[in-house]
C-alpha cells in the first residue's frame, strides 16, 4: 500500500460518535478530609487510548492528567497502575462505591477519589464510540510516524 493510499484510507474512515465529556465534582482525600475538586473527563475517538482528566482546585489552580481509557476501567474493578498512577476500587459511599486515583510521585502526589459508577457509565460511552481492539485504526499513521522518530 503506498503512503498516499494509507493516509486516504485514515481520512476516509467514518467518524466516531462524538462522546460528552463527564463533569463531576471529585473528591481530594488530605489528611483525612475529603476537599471538593471539580474534575472534568474528555475523550476524543482521534486519540482513542487516552483520556484527558482536568482538576480545577479551590483558589484557580489547574491540573490536567493524560491517562490510558484501560487503566481506567481496570482501576474501577482492580488495583492497576504503576509508578505515578495508581487506581483502584473502594467500596462503600454509594451503591458502586468510589475509585480512587494516587496521582503523583512518592512524596509530592494527590490522592482523588471519583464515583464508580459514573465513571464506569462514562468510559461506556467511549467504548461505543471506539470499540475495545480498534483503536488502532483510529490513528492517522502516516500523520504520527515523523512524530514518533522527532521529526517535525
Amino acid at each position: 500500500m503506498s503512503e498516499s493510499n494509507r493516509h486516504e484510507t485514515a481520512q476516509q474512515r467514518p467518524p466516531a460518535p462524538a462522546v460528552r465529556s463527564w463533569h463531576t465534582t471529585a473528591q481530594q482525600v488530605q489528611g483525612g478530609i475529603d476537599l471538593p475538586v471539580d474534575a472534568t473527563f474528555d475523550y476524543d475517538p482521534d486519540d482513542p487510548w487516552a483520556v484527558r482528566v482536568t482538576f480545577r482546585a479551590p483558589l484557580g489552580r489547574v491540573v490536567v492528567w493524560t491517562l490510558s481509557r484501560e487503566l481506567l476501567r481496570s482501576g474501577a474493578r482492580v488495583l492497576s497502575g504503576a509508578g505515578d498512577v495508581r487506581l483502584w476500587p473502594l467500596r462503600g459511599g454509594g451503591r458502586e462505591g468510589r475509585v480512587r486515583m494516587r496521582l503523583g510521585p512518592a512524596g509530592a502526589f494527590a490522592v482523588v477519589d471519583v464515583d464508580r459508577e459514573r465513571l464506569r457509565t462514562w468510559l461506556a460511552e467511549t467504548y461505543v464510540a471506539v470499540p475495545d481492539g480498534s483503536e488502532a485504526a483510529r490513528i492517522d499513521w502516516a500523520a504520527e510516524t515523523p512524530h514518533l522518530f522527532g521529526q517535525p
